[in-house]
């Protein structure tokens, strides 16, 4: 049977790539190991990627990733090594380089139901810790990202306390996109940087601390600023041991972006954020972004 005609019978498909082979064996055995109230969420990100077991055993026995990879050896699970050559039968991918060793998506599932429980299903699946994870573990393509404080971590002390919500039981401070490149965006303007003129994160987070802005390029009379640059590495350190991010490598990024923004209520977001709940703080945020220090 060619596999075309074969996956008209499937729920999911039986062609990965070789990144997304190595997530479904992470998040069958962590589904084996779960409690009975947590194995439903891993079969929900197993099934977002595609595979569905009882597409190749109808007993309802279960399985374990030993059974998995009896099917890769079997050759009912196909497995292709780049995923820019897709068969048609396979569902629609992000397009990006497998050289950049990130981790792809099954883009249908977001970009056809917009649904904020797949969305979030999908971000616990893609994170990075700036104190641990290589820059590598970041997608080289666009999407979307929250930033969450680690545990026992604070935002920076002003008059106002911003109320926050917990993503991953940790407090959500941010979510941005990258129209070009996550990685690029989140670690190398964000996290590594060192210029606030070009990361409307580190400006937001310099200024709670009260650094002073200055100009940020050779002509001053452009207003873009930035900090000073013993305060932009003291604002790097910080991000780096307080910060986790989660991501979600999508082209639908302008249309989630609202939805997690509206979900997540993200004090650090001016832009697009409607909710009454901050909007003190966030004038608050705003006025002192406006200040600077007079050109001399």
């Amino acid at each position: 049977m060619s596999i075309l005609k074969y996956q008209e019978f499937m729920k999911g498909k039986n062609i990965f790539t070789k990144v997304e082979i190595e997530i479904l064996k992470k998040l069958i055995a962590d589904k084996l190991n779960a409690t009975p109230d947590k194995q439903k969420g891993s079969r929900r990100k197993i099934r977002n990627i595609g595979f569905y077991y009882s597409d190749f055993d109808t007993s309802k026995k279960g399985y374990t990733v030993a059974d998995f990879e009896n099917l890769i050896r079997s050759g009912r699970i196909k497995i292709i090594g780049d995923v820019n050559k897709l068969s048609p039968a396979t569902p629609a991918l992000e397009r990006i380089d497998e050289k950049s060793e990130i981790v792809p998506i099954a883009t249908h599932t977001i970009l056809v139901s917009c649904d904020l429980n797949t969305m979030l299903d999908s971000l616990e699946t893609y994170s990075f810790n700036p104190l641990q994870d290589s820059e590598s573990k970041i997608a080289n393509s666009s999407g979307n990202y929250v930033l969450c404080l680690r545990a026992n971590s604070f935002l920076p002390s002003v008059s106002i306390k911003p109320t926050m919500t917990k993503f991953q039981c940790l407090e959500v401070i941010y979510t941005g996109i990258a129209s070009g490149s996550l990685r690029t965006r989140d670690y190398r303007q964000h996290f590594k940087g060192n210029n606030a003129g070009r990361s409307t994160l580190r400006k937001s987070l310099g200024v709670l601390f009260g650094y002073q802005q200055i100009p940020r390029d050779k002509e001053p009379t452009t207003g873009k600023t930035k900090f000073r640059d013993e305060d932009e590495e003291m604002l790097t350190v910080w991000m780096c041991n307080n910060l986790i991010m989660y991501f979600l490598p999508t082209s639908n990024f302008e249309s989630t972006e609202k939805i997690l923004i509206n979900h997540f209520n993200p004090p650090l977001n001016l832009k697009d954020n409607h909710n009454l709940i901050n909007i003190d703080f966030r004038k608050l945020l705003s006025q002192l972004r406006k200040e600077r220090k007079p050109i001399l």
